[in-house]
């Protein structure tokens, strides 16, 4: 990028912070709630006894990076007595930022080797990212820091230098450490460390072993807190809790997603359970005629997944369009029974304008880079599918398919120089393409355990 450009970028960077800021505070919330306030929370483990240290977090379920990030937040909150939603406020309003502004057009530029991207673009895509995404930006949840480390470390890799290829792996380690499901594109993502240019072998080596140091340099903390509180030998976040029936929480899902095709969590008054369940009525016949209990391994589920292929398969169709399908733009809803076909036409729209960009390449220009570079932030999604499925465990998918529409676009595509038939059969193809999503959104919305809604 030319030093020309980088201004640009932090404008409209600049100006997608100032907007979150303006709008967080009028978006409703008052409070911080569930999984949200419980990282908030935990990031006091770091002080005991009069002073702070990594080593005093004890918390076993979740990793130390994010809460240690809060730290000082949670610091400034005490000593000013301001709102805890401000301060969580703040430090969404700064991501959003930072990804939508900067991180994502950013990648997409680098790993295509492409011009910088023009301002509508970018915008198109913040403004995408708003329009389905911007009230997740009022919690400390672990979905946008996490992918915001991984694509920071993509961009890194790209960079020359043995000290940035080392930040890389701190990036990729944090990421893994705040959700671990990242953990699986670790071996993609030091792929592409080693198939980028390199001056030799020797090159490639150093290269590789700076990676270790960086993602040893954030890990550790974790070995240490591992050993320290509950003599475990690792560097990765345990995901144990007393609370679970299996003694691993992946394991644990499994059983949940054969039951549920969607999760959803509420904080309004107009339905009455705090967790909204979309139940999956041919799973749940699974369960009861294979008497199945909880997964000891996953060998024993992936053996039920081959006696019933077919079901497996049509399960995990539904589960990706449910994790595709936003119906609220936040994790904490308000209100149920409101109409969301708007916000499912938009998205809907943007699948469908993605398809035809994708259609349009066909893939045959992607370099093996740029193959790797997809695989690290669509191989985390892989193991979403089984589970009871949040739009938030596809985030990755849901903002490479931003990015596709809004940077993919030819900058001379015009829809008026192109043939009647085909205009005519592109809408025809599109109007039933949005047809038969709100078909199914509709067909799964009707599963809500008590009390279907309507996306009207």
């Amino acid at each position: 990028m030319s030093r020309a450009a980088v201004p640009t970028y932090w404008r409209l960077t600049t100006l997608i912070l100032v907007v979150y800021l303006v709008y967080l505070p009028l978006s409703g919330y008052p409070m911080l709630y569930n999984d949200a306030l419980n990282y908030w929370f935990i990031s006091i483990f770091f002080h005991k006894d009069g002073h702070l240290s990594l080593l005093n977090f004890h918390d076993s379920f979740r990793g130390y990076l994010l809460p240690l990030v809060l730290l000082p937040l949670r610091i400034t909150q005490f000593y000013s007595g301001l709102p805890v939603i401000l301060f969580a406020q703040v430090f969404g309003a700064v991501l959003a930022a930072v990804v939508f502004g900067w991180l994502g057009p950013r990648l997409w530029q680098t790993a295509s080797q492409r011009p910088p991207l023009s301002w509508p673009r970018r915008a198109a895509f913040a403004a995408l990212g708003f329009a389905l995404w911007r009230d997740y930006f009022n919690f400390p949840l672990t979905d946008f820091p996490s992918l915001g480390a991984l694509l920071l470390g993509l961009l890194l890799l790209y960079r020359r230098g043995l000290g940035w290829t080392a930040l890389a792996g701190a990036c990729l380690a944090a990421a893994c450490n705040i959700r671990p499901s990242y953990l699986i594109a670790a071996p993609f993502f030091v792929a592409l460390a080693l198939v980028l240019p390199a001056p030799s072998q020797l090159g490639r080596l150093a290269r590789g072993l700076a990676l270790l140091a960086g993602a040893a340099l954030v890990l550790g903390p974790q070995l240490l807190i591992n050993q320290r509180h509950f003599h475990q030998n690792t560097p990765l976040v345990l995901a144990q809790d007393e609370n679970l029936e299996t003694d691993n929480l992946y394991r644990e899902k499994l059983k949940w997603g054969l039951l549920h095709q969607k999760y959803e969590t509420r904080i309004g008054d107009d339905y009455p359970d705090r967790v909204m369940i979309f139940r999956d009525y041919a799973g749940e016949a699974l369960v009861r005629q294979e008497h199945i209990g909880w997964f000891n391994s996953y060998g024993s589920y992936l053996q039920l997944v081959l006696r019933h292929p077919v079901l497996f398969a049509r399960m995990y169709a539904w589960r990706l369009f449910n994790g595709l399908d936003i119906q609220y733009p936040t994790p904490y809803i308000k209100q149920v029974y409101v109409p969301t076909w708007g916000l499912a036409w938009l998205n809907y729209t943007v699948w469908f304008g993605a398809g035809l960009m994708l259609l349009r390449t066909r893939f045959r220009c992607f370099t093996p880079p740029q193959w790797l570079v997809l695989a690290v932030l669509l191989v985390p999604c892989v193991p979403m599918l089984p589970m009871s499925m949040e739009c938030r465990f596809l985030l990755p998918l849901h903002l490479l398919l931003y990015a596709v529409l809004c940077f993919g676009l030819p900058a001379k595509w015009r829809p008026a120089r192109l043939p009647r038939r085909q205009l005519v059969g592109v809408g025809v193809a599109y109007v039933g393409f949005v047809a038969l999503c709100f078909w199914a959104s509709a067909t799964a919305q009707a599963t809500l355990e008590l009390g279907p809604r309507m996306l009207w």
